[in-house]
């Protein structure tokens, strides 16, 4: 006899499916963002597909509710989440110009060994002697990825880095202090402010594209503003322990197209540097289930 699925987990499995839909989809933007920035300057890349990026994202707020969706109760909250998403956006694609995609997902995995420092650093979050093992051995990871050579670190795997930093920084900040404002709205003032910071860059760098190039553009901020719906929809619809492990599905298709693409081929330091900081992400998310499914303690 078959057990019956219930509505909780079929909205698990929808999230699930929309959540590994995302991060292919955001794959296909980097490779194409790494294909294009070997042709044009970066800012000019990067804007064509912010703006293109609004399309999708105008689509969800109107689906939700219309153009009120976007209004914001707290514009500071906004400005600092949309400084975080754009550079970590920016550091993002600066690696790509330096580093094989592959490499570069491997470094940004430990933004949730991040996440859970800073938590417990600047919100006084409790974190047990087994999480802190987990983000330290993550690092440790991170340190074989860098690969240092003499004197110097490879300029692409700081950037890297330096997205994971900012992408934590957002993640801290839509949890600790976005409650009120909606899915939507971060989304949407991200890509706004990158097209404002851009727009005044873009006279200087601007090479006309062809029709070719501009329609991968095009493509590149469609497929970049898809993922962000179905992100934010998975995780609206199932909880975050559920979803959020199959970020690590990325890898798959990192290396997948790096090697069809662009011809790469991971190496043994990014192979066992990469395994570690996935297991010390997962075993994170894990305790974060675990913690969630415990039941409160009784007042006293």
């Amino acid at each position: 006899m078959e057990h019956p699925v219930g509505a909780d987990e079929r909205a698990h499995l929808r999230g699930i499916g929309l959540i590994v839909t995302a991060f292919a989809l955001f794959s296909v933007t980097d490779a194409l963002m790494k294909h294009l920035s070997g042709l044009y300057a970066l800012p000019q890349t990067v804007f064509f597909t912010t703006v293109f990026g609004m399309i999708p994202i105008l689509g969800l707020a109107f689906w939700q509710g219309g153009l009120r969706t976007l209004a914001t109760r707290r514009p500071g909250v906004q400005v600092l989440r949309s400084v975080f998403g754009v550079s970590a956006g920016y550091f993002t694609f600066y690696a790509f110009t330096r580093m094989p995609i592959a490499d570069v997902y491997a470094i940004l995995f430990t933004a949730p060994l991040i996440i859970a420092a800073l938590s417990a650093l600047l919100f006084r979050e409790r974190i047990d002697a087994r999480r802190w093992a987990a983000i330290l051995a993550g690092f440790a990871g991170v340190l074989t990825m860098l690969r240092p050579t003499g004197d110097i670190i490879d300029p692409g795997a700081l950037a890297a880095f330096a997205s994971a930093l900012c992408f934590a920084g957002s993640a801290l900040v839509l949890r600790h202090l976005g409650r009120d404002e909606t899915a939507p709205s971060f989304p949407f003032y991200g890509n706004l402010l990158a097209i404002v910071v851009l727009l005044p860059v873009l006279p200087f760098v601007f090479v006309l594209p062809g029709p070719a190039d501009f329609a991968l553009m095009a493509a590149s901020g469609l497929t970049s503003g898809t993922a962000l719906c179905c992100l934010l929809t998975a995780f609206r619809i199932a909880p975050g322990p559920v979803v959020a492990p199959f970020q690590y599905t990325q890898m798959v298709w990192g290396v997948l197209f790096g090697w069809l693409v662009f011809g790469d081929v991971p190496g043994p330091r990014l192979l066992a540097g990469g395994a570690v900081v996935i297991a010390a992400g997962l075993y994170l998310l894990r305790r974060e289930a675990s913690a969630a499914r415990a039941p409160a303690p009784e007042p006293v």
